[in-house]
């Protein structure tokens, strides 16, 4: 259990590969299963960037922070789209650009400050208006 568990203040919700395949029943295509995981989070907004281009402006948000509801699903890694509602906003597409602490879970220190604090997490939102 986290000790920012108190500070909850995000929910993300990844949709990852499952095992197997199953047929789409409208279109007959075979397609992977899925799974949806959701975790609670301590994040914080930790800066936005405005770019413009012609006829585009694309605001980006970064969040940093910790899931606090136990591990992050090793499903769950660089790359993996999903959603976050963020302090009781909407929730936003966001990428992941970093998941779990750089010296991993286990061994002395990894385990003691996975345990505390749980897996960290950054991830980018970007919106186009």
């Amino acid at each position: 259990m986290s000790a920012l568990q108190a500070l909850e203040n995000a929910v993300l919700t990844f949709v990852v590969p499952a095992a197997g395949t199953a047929v789409d029943p409208e279109t007959g295509n075979v397609v992977a299963n899925t799974a949806t995981i959701e975790c609670a989070a301590y994040l914080k907004a930790e800066s936005v960037a405005e770019a413009t281009y012609p006829g585009v402006s694309v605001v980006s948000t970064l969040y940093e922070g910790y899931i606090t509801s136990g591990a992050l699903d090793s499903r769950v890694g660089v790359g993996t789209t999903g959603e976050v509602e963020f302090a009781g906003a909407p929730a936003v597409e966001c990428e992941v650009l970093e998941a779990r602490l750089p010296y991993g879970t286990t061994g002395l220190l990894g385990e003691v400050l996975t345990g505390a604090l749980g897996s960290k997490v950054r991830l980018v939102s970007r919106n186009q208006s």
